[in-house]
């Protein structure tokens, strides 16, 4: 056997197994880290220290930004920020519901207060909901307060009409504004995208004069991490799309972390704003996404950690991002009104139904650069799925079948190997001979070569090809919230880890 190409394929997999050690002790630190955070975000009683405090007002306060502040006279400069102080109304909730998701709306913002999953857990009622104890209801509006905080405002809206897959909201101000909301879901039985909420939101002038109106922003809603274990992972991120790339904004940027060697330590902040074109934008965990887009084209986004709220058991919850993208709105003449619309998907990361859904946005898997790899395989893998319904199996195939796919090229690699390993006297002897000439040596070693039929690199070239194929695998299937639950042989969950013990710390897993 050719002992530079063995080397070679060890050093490859060496290196590969040590990265993933690497970024398991990378994770495991993040995580640590943002436990930290979280506990020391936990407030007191009758005491919040939410990040949302400097930089917004939740929906439970007892103050918000009044309406006034949202609009104000043509020839005006600045926005006036005024603190409305009178309670709130009782809140009412109204729940939509088909067969795949239960949306809960709330008065607080005339907005989605949760939405809980009823097909993903193996065709029940999933354990994660999206936006529980998230930092306001997903979809309510913000706006600048003018001092760079963003600021939810009049959070009293009343139900004006609703339906078995719609509801509507109003809200009427003394200044002479109405806000308009309404969202229908797809019906029961319908061809209809199931886990999208059609919604629009429609502002209306009805005083006697113009009116220029701030930027308005929506909330992604909250995202938590669905274990411990991906809290440091990068899924858990606010993103957008400008109409040629993805940027994706992970929890950890907010947390701060200590870099590798110290190369990239940063320090946590409570909240980070981008300004860029946006044509759709995200909130995500692992296996769960929101995703907000509209033929209107946003201007700014700002990103911000959510608190770990204990949950029923008073165990310590897990610390959330959510996020709030900004749209203009301009300046309505009297009697004028302007619709905002949009298409607000919130549900698992299924490939097929983002692809669908167009404009990139797919995206939202976030592949990375082996995106196309990975796309053929999740397809290769619905394939093998359609007719072996066993994800187990159909993982277990179409790795089979990519190594039979190579074999070709295995077994001429391992033709070249032995030939190379029948000339390693030779070689030794030319070594020896012209020891004191390299040029000479390697003019010999390379008429012996020809002579055998020897080609040096056959040995490494199976690897190096099937290298980007394996790990565009791997990144398609940690994200394959088809995964989620479904059992295989002693696995109950293909979607995480098979850890059967730990060793120093390290955990040991039968199937990679």
């Amino acid at each position: 056997m050719d002992k530079k190409n063995t080397l070679l394929g060890l050093v490859f997999i060496g290196a590969g197994i040590g990265f993933m050690f690497w970024q398991s002790q990378q994770i495991e630190e993040q995580r640590i880290e943002q436990l930290k955070q979280a506990e020391t975000l936990q407030a007191p009683a009758g005491q919040s220290t939410t990040p949302a405090d400097a930089m917004l007002v939740a929906a439970d306060s007892k103050s918000s930004v009044s309406v006034s502040d949202l609009f104000q006279q043509v020839d005006a400069v600045e926005i006036e920020a005024k603190v409305a102080t009178k309670p709130l109304s009782p809140e009412s909730t109204v729940a939509l519901y088909n067969d795949y998701i239960e949306a809960v709306f709330t008065t607080r913002g005339g907005a989605i207060q949760t939405v809980s999953f009823l097909q993903t857990k193996s065709g029940e009622r999933d354990d994660y909901v999206f936006n529980k104890g998230g930092l306001l209801p997903a979809l309510s509006l913000s706006l600048n307060s003018g001092d760079g905080e963003i600021r939810e405002f009049d959070l009293d809206y009343r139900i004006e009409q609703q339906s078995s897959d719609s509801v509507t909201f109003v809200l009427e101000s003394s200044e002479g504004l109405s806000i308009r909301r309404e969202y229908r879901i797809a019906s029961t039985g319908s061809e209809d995208e199931p886990y999208t909420i059609e919604h629009s939101t429609v502002f209306k002038n009805k005083s006697t004069s113009a009116k220029a109106l701030s930027s308005i922003y929506f909330n992604l809603g909250t995202a938590r991490p669905i274990t411990e274990e991906m809290i440091g992972v990068n899924f858990l991120n606010v993103g957008y799309f400008d109409g040629e790339d993805a940027e994706f904004i992970p929890i950890k940027k907010l947390t701060g972390g200590k870099g590798f060697l110290g190369i990239g330590a940063s320090d946590p902040k409570d909240v980070i704003a981008e300004t860029a074109r946006i044509e759709w934008s995200s909130v995500k965990n692992q296996f769960f996404a929101s995703v907000l887009s509209s033929g209107t084209i946003a201007s700014d986004v700002f990103v911000y950690p959510v608190e770990a709220p204990s949950d029923v058991d008073n165990q310590p919850g897990r610390l959330g991002i959510s996020g709030s993208v900004g749209y203009e709105i301009g300046t309505l003449a009297a009697g004028e009104s302007k619709s905002l619309d949009f298409q607000y998907f919130v549900g698992p990361k299924e490939f097929k139904r983002l692809q669908a859904m167009g404009n990139e946005q797919d995206l939202v898997m976030q592949f990375g650069f082996l995106g196309f790899f990975s796309k053929l395989l999740l397809a290769f893998m619905y394939l093998i799925h359609s007719v072996v319904p066993s994800w187990g199996w159909s993982i277990v195939i179409m790795t089979i079948c990519i190594k039979l796919l190579f074999w070709p090229l295995t077994a001429k690699a391992s033709r070249s190997q032995k030939r190379m390993a029948s000339i390693q006297g030779p070689m030794a002897e030319l070594k020896e001979k012209h020891k004191d000439n390299p040029q000479k040596m390697q003019q010999e070693t390379l008429k012996l070569f020809k002579e055998h039929q020897v080609n040096p690199v056959a040995g490494c070239l199976p690897m190096l090809i099937q290298m980007p194929i394996f790990l565009g695998l791997f990144y398609m299937l940690r994200t394959a919230s088809e995964l989620r639950f479904e059992s295989f042989l002693w696995v109950s969950d293909l979607s995480l880890p098979d850890t059967q013990f730990e060793l120093s710390g390290f955990p040991i897993n039968i199937l990679p």
